[in-house]
């Protein structure tokens, strides 16, 4: 119960660190200067709109659903925390220090704290989920999140190898020029670990493995909110004129999504209800894979 209160006022205080960085950024208030350019920026500008609209309260209302001792608290909760160690490293380390004005190093405790703070829930979630009972997704949802999991990370896996292989031939895109820092920043959590971890995350799914199925209970929220920021980020660029706006990128992530949010839902509906201290899930709420494996 100490634990979950802790997770609880930590997943609340998370809330409000990401709500405060962004209305402190160039969306609000502008008194943190990001060293980019102002193409750059519009990317950060479009991330913190999902932040402060979208993942600062999804973070408040796991805090919240944490403190009343609600299973559910722990997929929700993981999302955000993720998020955060994803979102606020790009801030810190993707800054071209030496090229552009700015003061973003000033609030290096502010984003420091968030990745932290994002860290330490996102380990308290995952050892939550490996305590409850997780939903076991129908067929179809299952498969529809295998889908939706292995596309996204073999999508990004070609855009952006197609971006690093116009590095290589001499011709690097617009953003790469402005911005070089960021780019490789970017290039490298994504090869290093969401891809691998999206993909490995759906053929788990597809092969009905159990880490796989607790994996994207949290997942599934993450990768919601990440793929709400980028969506954002299209959108200002596409506004803005941007000229590193990529109309196709605008086309996929916008529709991927609003699907990835309504499947989010769909599973976190799923979920046990009560508090961590209600007895495990019945057979009721086996698959017929698991049924079968636990009696053989």
């Amino acid at each position: 119960m100490i634990q979950s209160r802790l997770a609880g006022f930590g997943s609340i205080a998370l809330g409000f660190g990401i709500a405060v960085s962004a209305i402190l950024g160039p969306l609000v208030l502008n008194v943190v200067k990001f060293r980019t350019s102002p193409n750059i920026e519009h990317q950060f500008v479009g991330g913190e709109v999902v932040s402060l609209a979208v993942v600062a309260p999804l973070a408040i209302t796991a805090g919240v659903l944490w403190l009343r001792d609600l299973r559910v608290a722990a997929p929700l909760a993981l999302g955000p925390a993720i998020y955060a160690v994803y979102t606020y490293t790009t801030v810190i380390a993707g800054q071209e220090y030496a090229r552009y004005d700015g003061n973003v190093e000033k609030f290096f405790p502010l984003y420091a704290g968030l990745v932290a703070g994002g860290a330490a829930i996102a380990a308290c979630a995952w050892g939550r989920l490996n305590e409850t009972a997780a939903p076991i997704p129908s067929d179809g949802l299952r498969w529809t999140m295998a889908g939706i999991f292995a596309g996204v990370g073999g999508f990004f896996a070609l855009a952006w190898a197609q971006q690093i292989r116009l590095v290589y031939a001499g011709s690097p895109p617009v953003e790469y020029a402005e911005g070089p820092t960021l780019f490789w920043t970017i290039k490298l959590l994504d090869f290093g670990f969401l891809i691998p971890v999206l993909i490995a995350t759906g053929v788990g799914l597809a092969r009905q493995h159990p880490t796989a199925i607790r994996a994207a209970c949290g997942l599934a929220t993450f990768v919601t909110c990440l793929a709400g920021s980028i969506a954002g980020m299209a959108v200002v660029m596409q506004g803005k004129g941007d000229p590193s706006a990529e109309p196709v990128m605008l086309a996929v992530v916008v529709p991927a999504t609003v699907g990835l949010a309504l499947m989010t839902e769909r599973l976190l509906r799923s979920y046990p209800r009560g508090t961590s201290e209600c007895p495990p899930a019945t057979t009721s709420h086996l698959s017929k894979w698991q049924i079968g494996t636990a009696g053989s």
